[in-house]
């Protein structure tokens, strides 16, 4: 019974994945929610990659809602009112950007899986592999706690419940919690799980999906889906201040027991650098973790090319803003003279085609007239930059600042060599450093120079005080280097808010993002934004 129950598995995700051209097509109204539908124990695995599949319909959302709240994209006049209205912070009730459905909708699904898959269990314990089970269980719950963590991060609060059986229409109902009450719950499903189950269980869905196929000849993409425990759990971390345990589970993540993956380092320099957000992701699995993949061939699409690209048949939607652009152009590089973000900037984050700035960063794969529609674009939900800049906010937030400098500016090898004899935590294990050291820094991996806090010297500290002022800084440096690394990611948003909400300094957030606007509207939108409340997308639940 156990070995038909796994080749049904296999053939249903083999199939599910690898064959039919609706694979993603996001329905509320699917198989999920049906009370039976686990009659058949291969249901299990096509019910887990039914909730898998609700992430395409929020990726590209995720990217529109949090990046046109940064100071790097506004509408162009192609643009529809609904956008309009997000970028002027007047969205309405029946904004199709703004509405979080799809986000409930995949919370629903998870709750209702997690319900049949334990349910199932309990009447059949023989019928599946406790292994495939936990990794069942386990991918379910990151599933339902990235999603809840997107949706506190761009609302502000969510409808929280575990209820299998809850309608979609009945979520506006339901209680609110705020983020501060969100997060730690959150931390508490990843840590605790239900039925005994964690979110922290990892498998390698490559072996379960191609038993006895050698690893290169796998397609491992299905192991990057998932949002990893580790770098979830950092940013849950980070938001709840608990720096340490931020640092604890993300050194060993990049030590990644002496493998060659996550280092931000120069194996993946240049243009090869660029290359993980146009290029197959299978190849780039040094720099990416987690992605939510799209395929042309099978109909899967989202709809970055179409609003950034001017590009016959793209929309040009959304465009770079001058003072995003400005940015990149006026680093220094790492030579200590030439300005402009050579690998981030024009030609890479951004260019100008047909006389008009559009964004780059995704379309470079394919750009002619009659083939750019055809990029498979992967949204990235995790990659090593993430969990860097995760790491450089708790190390510099416990006073670590020469090693958060390191990661941030030209790495972990380059602080070996300057703290000779004066090595510390977490750089002064010599078995990990060894593999450590190729860390380049996030700077140094573009060929920009160092950064650090102007006019402050960390060497200089003799007060508290002047510990905390340093600190602040350096954190305004992590924000607004992460606008250039991570521009269009969907992630700068979220750091500013983080850092401006730590320094209860709500013009962290307010002076760069008014920066876009029109002088006449500048002042409007800044003071707007010194409300912390009025950071989040407005709309009724």
């Amino acid at each position: 019974m156990r070995r038909t129950f796994f080749v049904c598995g296999i053939a249903t995700m083999a199939l599910t994945f690898g064959g039919c051209s609706d694979y993603f097509e996001v329905d509320t109204n699917d198989i999920l929610l049906d009370k039976d539908y686990v009659k058949e124990s291969n249901e299990l695995y096509s019910g887990y990659m039914g909730v898998a599949s609700k992430m395409q319909a929020i990726a590209d959302q995720t990217v529109f809602l949090s990046d046109l709240r940064t100071d790097l994209l506004e509408p162009t006049v192609n643009a529809p009112q609904d956008l309009w209205d997000l970028y002027n912070f007047k969205e309405k009730p029946g904004n199709s950007f703004a509405n979080p459905r799809p986000y409930y909708d995949l919370i629903v699904n998870a709750n209702a899986y997690l319900s049949k898959i334990i349910a199932y269990r309990k009447n059949n314990p023989t019928a599946i592999e406790e292994a495939h089970y936990q990794a069942l269980i386990s991918g379910t719950i990151r599933f339902k706690v990235w999603t809840y963590l997107t949706l506190g991060k761009l609302y502000g609060q969510v409808a929280y419940f575990d209820d299998p059986d809850l309608n979609l229409d009945k979520i506006g109902e339901i209680p609110v919690i705020g983020f501060d009450e969100l997060i730690p719950r959150l931390i508490a499903l990843m840590e605790s799980g239900v039925d005994g189950v964690n979110g922290l269980y990892e498998t390698n869905w490559g072996n379960i999906l191609y038993p006895g196929v050698p690893a290169n000849e796998q397609d491992l993409v299905w192991n990057m889906i998932c949002p990893s425990p580790a770098p979830l759990r950092m940013e849950l971390y980070l938001w709840n201040k608990d720096y340490q345990r931020v640092v604890d589970v993300g050194i060993p993540f990049i030590y990644d027991n002496g493998g060659r993956r996550y280092k931000v380092d120069n194996q993946d320099y240049n243009g090869e650098w660029i290359q993980v957000f146009t290029r197959d992701p299978i190849t780039k699995t040094r720099v990416l973790i987690n992605i939510v993949p799209y395929d042309f061939e099978r109909n899967q699409t989202n709809r970055l090319i179409s609003f950034f690209s001017n590009q016959e048949p793209s929309l040009y939607y959304l465009k770079p803003t001058e003072v995003a652009m400005q940015r990149h152009a006026s680093q220094l590089r790492y030579d200590g003279h030439t300005l402009g973000d050579q690998y981030r900037g024009e030609n890479y984050t951004y260019f100008f085609q047909n006389g008009q700035w559009v964004i780059r960063k995704f379309s470079r794969d394919r750009e002619s007239a009659s083939e750019i529609y055809k990029n498979n674009v992967h949204i990235v939900i995790y990659r090593d930059s993430d969990v860097h800049f995760f790491l450089i906010e708790a190390l510099n937030n416990l006073g670590k600042f020469s090693q958060a400098e390191a990661l941030l500016n030209d790495g972990i090898e380059q602080y070996v060599i300057r703290n000779v004899g004066n090595l510390q935590a977490p750089f002064d294990d010599e078995v990990m450093n060894a593999e450590l050291k190729r860390n380049w820094g996030i700077r140094r991996r573009v060929n920009l120079g160092p950064v650090f806090p102007q006019g402050l010297s960390k060497e200089d500290i003799d007060t508290e005080a002047e510990k905390l002022e340093y600190m602040e800084a350096l954190d305004r440096l992590v924000a607004e280097e992460t606008l250039m690394e991570s521009a269009g990611e969907a992630k700068a948003y979220f750091a500013l808010m983080r850092i401006a909400k730590r320094w209860n300094d709500p013009s962290i957030l307010a002076d760069i993002v008014s920066a876009k606007y029109p002088d006449g509207q500048k002042q409007q939108v800044r003071g707007h934004l010194m409300n912390e409340q009025n950071w989040f997308v407005q709309y009724p639940l």
